[in-house]
């Protein structure tokens, strides 16, 4: 890359036809709005309900908020009635998810039934959308304005470990090593994680996550989870200032994905560019 490139530029974001990648997830967490419960979002229900046929309830997830100071991830703690939840609405074939709690909306696609991964517009878009139905929604009821706090994009890689062995992370990690100089030999699972700061983008600070994890379903063969999360507080709390980070966000992610993965899986994966 050239120093007067975009690295945003999808022109300039390595390309994979094959990605490994099974999950997208684009999210903000907002100034709670206790209102925003589902007994009030009856018809919010009706108006996605073509698109979302399917709800579901889930226990609502904390506020996670992004430190100066270095360490793990703060996750915030609130008591008061239990009387929040998280929504999720689906898609019919369930490869579609829009997460709305009280404090937060999130969209994911999820790779089920062999469905494509439909490129980061494509799940962009979908999240534009649902933040307007929500945004609306929530003005028309004098719920107050959403205020924008943090910002989250997160991509979920999964590796067939039968296919690259498990725990010889050296077969999928540029800068990892083998161990096979221990008097045990190699290890039998290996996991890594590592955080970066990301300058330039949001409000600091603003960390990326990566962690290279084996995962084993019951009944199913062992795979290697290779996750990247971009997580920080956007310039300014509206919509245009979240979407910024996002897109920053996704570039980061797509370059240190091809930074950190190696050419044989690059190959393996048909890397364009």
């Amino acid at each position: 890359m050239t120093s007067d490139e975009n690295p945003g530029d999808p022109a300039h974001l390595p390309d994979f036809e094959d990605p490994p990648v099974v999950e997208v997830a684009l999210g903000v967490q907002f100034r709670p709005i206790p209102r925003l419960r589902p007994v009030e979002m009856a018809s919010l229900r009706e108006q996605w309900r073509s698109e979302y046929p399917v709800v579901l309830d889930q226990p609502p997830l904390p506020p996670t908020i992004e430190q100066p100071t270095s360490g793990p991830r703060t996750t915030q703690l609130v008591f008061g009635p239990a009387l929040q939840t998280r929504l999720w609405f689906l898609s019919e074939d369930q490869s579609s998810l829009v997460q709305i709690q009280h404090d937060r909306l999130t969209v994911n696609w999820r790779k089920l039934d062999g469905v494509p991964y439909p490129r980061y517009p494509a799940v962009r878009d979908m999240f534009d959308r649902s933040f307007d139905d929500v945004e609306e929604f929530v003005a028309d009821r004098g719920f107050g304005p959403l205020e924008i706090t943090q910002v989250e994009a997160n991509y979920i890689n999964r590796i067939d470990a039968a296919d690259e062995g498990r725990g010889h992370l050296e077969e999928i990690l540029r800068h990892w090593s083998s161990l096979a100089g221990h008097h045990l030999g190699d290890p039998e699972e290996a996991r890594v994680a590592m955080v970066f700061r990301v300058p330039e983008i949001g409000t600091p600070p603003v960390r990326l996550y990566v962690e290279c994890a084996p995962a084993q379903q019951v009944g199913q063969a062992p795979v290697l989870l290779l996750t990247l999360t971009v997580r920080g507080a956007p310039t300014t709390s509206d919509l245009g200032s979240a979407l910024g980070f996002m897109d920053k966000a996704h570039a980061h992610i797509v370059h240190s994905f091809a930074e950190l993965t190696t050419d044989a899986m690059h190959e393996h994966w048909r890397r364009n560019r």
